[in-house]
């Protein structure tokens, strides 16, 4: 049995994983808020589930060079040594919280994913995986001798750009708010309420601008309107630099109870408007990850590769 761990910047979750003869089989799933007494929540875990035979946990932040993460959103510091005592085992694995995710991507089922545009997947080509939580994730899937490696970064901090006249007006006015917009700085659940309060100059919480729209009330369908397209052209950016043919996946908190009412095509428009490089784009599949734990998949998978 294998214990895998999601810290992220809002939610904690802790769980088991074991091989099954369909795939990975995670069971067990608790689910706390994220906070600095990660150590004990690991050490109740296991003496509640029982012993391990190894440990694997993400983080919402970079790997320092030491192998250890602080969390980019929460101040919680994600130690190996310390995690692996805590867990009871020799060593744990530590990794970028969407770095898992990308590790999970071949190993999803196709259930678990939901087409939003595009065309056929290339076979051994890159992939990319995006999501917008707490934060906004970034990482790529690129193929290696034996199988796949996840390379990750903090993408989600890079600058965001309007590209037409309404992203530049409302652009303008969440700069003078709030300074450099980075992706994340809209792309994210606060990013959401940002760019709510620019629109419409009142203030919502995301799950509140969410039910807003499902309401058809304005300045919330133009929020998601302008979310969405924004995606799409970071989305689009990152499938340019990585070469990803291999298929943009969406991930993170936000997108899987959007689903059904996702504008697939406002994402597409972003997403492919980047001439002389339309065409091109226009052939990359996208999806929605629907799995309900890509990222303690993900994380099952690498502590299996480190036994």
């Amino acid at each position: 049995m294998i214990l895998v761990g999601d810290v992220g910047g809002t939610r904690t979750r802790l769980a088991l994983a074991e091989r099954a003869h369909d795939g990975w089989r995670i069971t067990g799933v608790e689910e706390r808020r994220t906070t600095s007494d990660i150590l004990a929540a690991v050490s109740a875990y296991v003496q509640s589930a029982g012993p391990v035979q190894a440990a694997a946990f993400s983080g919402a932040g970079p790997v320092s060079a030491d192998g250890n993460i602080h969390l980019t959103n929460a101040g919680v510091h994600l130690d190996p040594a310390a995690l692996a005592a805590a867990a009871g085992v020799a060593h744990a694995v530590v990794v970028n919280d969407f770095g898992a995710i990308a590790t999970a991507i071949h190993h999803l089922p196709p259930r678990s994913l939901a087409a939003c545009g595009g065309g056929a997947r290339v076979a051994g080509m890159p992939v990319a995986v995006l999501g917008p939580g707490t934060g906004l994730g970034i990482a790529i899937a690129a193929p290696a001798a034996g199988g796949w490696i996840a390379v990750t970064g903090e993408g989600g901090h890079t600058d965001l750009a309007p590209v037409d006249d309404e992203e530049l007006e409302i652009w303008q006015r969440l700069r003078r708010a709030h300074g450099r917009l980075s992706a994340e700085s809209v792309l994210s659940g606060p990013g959401l309420e940002r760019l709510y309060a620019a629109l419409a100059g009142s203030a919502l919480s995301a799950p509140e601008i969410d039910a807003a729209a499902w309401r058809g009330e304005p300045a919330a369908l133009r929020a998601h309107a302008l979310f969405t397209r924004w995606l799409g052209r970071v989305a689009g950016n990152l499938a340019l630099v990585a070469g990803a043919r291999g298929g943009v996946f969406l991930a993170g908190g936000i997108l899987p109870r959007w689903t059904a009412r996702f504008d697939v095509a406002e994402f597409r428009r972003g997403f492919e408007d980047k001439a002389p490089y339309t065409d091109w784009l226009r052939a990359i599949p996208t999806f929605i990850v629907t799995h309900p734990q890509p990222g303690l998949l993900g994380l099952a998978v690498l502590a299996e590769s480190a036994a």
